[in-house]
């Protein structure tokens, strides 16, 4: 049985193997989001994350298997964005650092921790659910576009740890 909830500080050990497993699973997949140790994601990001309550885990049999950051803070060229829903962001949810341990695919997390979204953002009144997946990364794109995303824009970032990126960039309406 698949469990979710919100990871705790005495989680972040454990949480941080979870991205450095799925770093080392996908880093030579043609699809993948282009994390690399050390640089993306961070360590002081996911740290902060958990200590802000706004990191939650997908657990099976007592090992976090999964892992996502839900808040109210966009990414850096989402300011730039035309969203189809224009509200302040205390009315949005931003997805962030969806991860999900090789050896649990096709166990239905990443259903699961979308779905749990969807219900925390109604439970908060949230009007709508914005994320972006990475140009190298798109072979997700299907699962999102199920789950009622639809397509944006396409931006770019200049990021100081990790330069030049490119994003396709989704919105659900609630």
């Amino acid at each position: 049985m698949i469990t979710i909830r919100k990871a705790n500080k005495n989680d972040i050990k454990n949480v941080l193997k979870l991205y450095s497993e799925v770093i080392d699973q996908i880093r030579y997949n043609e699809s993948n989001p282009n994390w690399e140790h050390g640089i993306y994601p961070r360590k002081e990001d996911i740290c902060t994350a958990i200590n802000s309550g706004e990191l939650y885990v997908g657990v099976k049999e007592e090992e976090i298997a999964s892992a996502i950051v839900i808040n109210n803070k966009s990414n850096e060229g989402y300011e730039n964005v035309k969203w189809n829903l224009d509200v302040d962001d205390e009315y949005v949810y931003y997805i962030h650092l969806v991860a999900v341990n090789q050896r649990f695919r096709k166990q239905g997390f990443a259903k699961k921790m979308l779905n749990y979204a969807f219900d925390l953002a109604k439970e908060n009144s949230i009007k709508s659910i914005r994320l972006s997946i990475h140009m190298n990364n798109l072979g997700i794109e299907p699962v999102y576009t199920k789950f009622g995303f639809k397509y944006v824009d396409t931006i770019e970032v200049n990021n100081k740890y990790r330069g030049l990126l490119s994003f396709k960039v989704y919105e659900k309406i609630l």
